[in-house]
This record gives structure tokens, sequence and C-alpha cells, in this order.
């Protein structure tokens, strides 16, 4: 398994979060029933599965029991998240129903990335969609880390676009200073991206040859500056394969 590091190559973690980013087959599971099986033996997952059945069932207090201390102190205190963060917690990640673990990886010794893909139901009916959190080990517990200084967003394919023949993928990490690390999952497996810029400001670039299969895909980024870190998630269809 590979993992960049915008400024070196850091070795595999045996411990902590693993699935998806390893190639393994994703598990389906559903948002409207809270697990009740025991634990899978994946902490990322196991924590994604509560944590999209409290956003579900809009249990703030659930939610911000999982936080890590420095979301906590972004978005708190509780009374001030339960107006605001919980109340976009329920709409956009309660909202999924069936959905799949694509990624699930401890990527440094502090931080790991988790990713579903499935889909939403609200007032424009079902659509599809992919969410991406990090996490942040405290203790021996696995925590969400949200309203990060860091920030992770698409370059290309945009989210949700339409292409034709796609053979490159590309994101941006941005935060303040520090050792930078970045990690790109195109359909939850790992690439080994091309960076460009400084460990703090950096644009990953993943080239395919040949292109992409016609179909959807999705991608997932992970990015930490110094002690923050953060992740997003998408998906995009290519129509065709490029001519050979």
């Amino acid at each position: 398994m590979r993992r960049l590091a915008v400024l070196a190559l850091i070795a595999a973690l045996a411990a902590g979060c693993g699935g998806g980013g390893s190639g393994s087959k994703p598990a389906t599971t559903t948002a409207a029933r809270p697990p009740t099986t025991t634990p899978s033996g994946d902490p990322g997952k196991d924590a994604i599965r509560a944590f999209v059945a409290a956003a579900h069932d809009g249990r703030a207090d659930v939610l911000w029991s999982m936080l890590s201390t420095a979301s906590k102190r972004r978005l708190g205190p509780l009374q001030r998240f339960r107006q605001h963060a919980a109340v976009s917690l329920a709409e956009e990640l309660g909202s999924f129903g069936r959905y799949k673990v694509i990624v699930s990886e401890r990527v440094t010794p502090e931080f790991g990335v988790v990713a579903i893909d499935g889909t939403r139901v609200g007032e424009v009916g079902r659509t599809r969609d992919v969410y991406a959190v990090a996490l942040r080990l405290e203790g021996a517990a696995w925590r969400f880390e949200l309203g990060s200084p860091v920030h992770v967003r698409a370059v290309g394919p945009d989210p949700g676009a339409h292409e034709d023949v796609v053979a490159q993928v590309a994101a941006a990490v941005s935060g303040q200073s520090g050792a930078g690390t970045a990690v790109v999952y195109v359909d939850g497996l790992t690439e080994n991206p091309k960076v460009y810029g400084t460990a703090s400001n950096s644009t990953l670039v993943v080239n395919f040859e040949p292109a992409l299969d016609p179909g959807r895909h999705t991608i997932v980024v992970f990015g930490s500056v110094g002690r923050q870190a953060a992740a997003t998630g998408w998906w995009f269809t290519a129509a065709r394969a490029a001519k050979s």
C-alpha cells in the first residue's frame, strides 16, 4: 500500500484503521439502523457507522462525544454545536440511506481517514454522494476531525461531473505551516500522485494511462499539515475509455 507524504514517503502502519483502503470488498450498512452487531475489527468502519446513525437520529450529544478535542474547541460549546454543526451533520450525513465504506485507513500515527459512498434521501429525491472525514487518535479511540484549518478540495474532475474521457484527477491541500502528508484514493485504492507546491499548499495530480474505465468513480483525498487534518470525497462519471 502506497502512502504519499508531501515531503517524504511514509511507511505503512499496521495498527489502527484498516479496510477499504487496502482494496478489500467494502461492507454495506444502513443509516436507519444503528449497528447492533459486534465490532468489525476496523475502528474506522465502526466509528463511521455509529456517526452516521447518530446523525440520522439527530443525536447531537452522541455526535459531540465522538468529536476530537480540537474539533470541540472549534465547533463548541455544546449548545452552539447543537444549533449549527449538528444540524448540518443531520442534513448531510444523516440523509444517507444505504452506503458502503470505501476507505478506512490509518495514515499517520495520529491521523486516519474514513469515507462512505451511498445514496442520500432528501427533498429532491435520491442522490448518490461520497462523504469523507479525517480521524484523530486520542488515547485508544478514533475521534472525528471537523472544522479543521486544513482545507482539502477537488480540482478536477468537478464533483458530480459527467466527463467524456478521464485520464487525470487532481486535488489541493492547504493549511498552516508544518510538515504535510497527503493521500489520494481512486475507487477505494491508494494512488501515488505527483505533488506540486509546498508542504502547506500543495496540488496533487494522478495521471492514468490508459484512462479510467467508463462508469462512475469515487475520489477520496486526505491531507494533514502540522497537527491538523481534513479529508474530502466526491464522485464523477466517465463516458468512455480513450481510443487506443
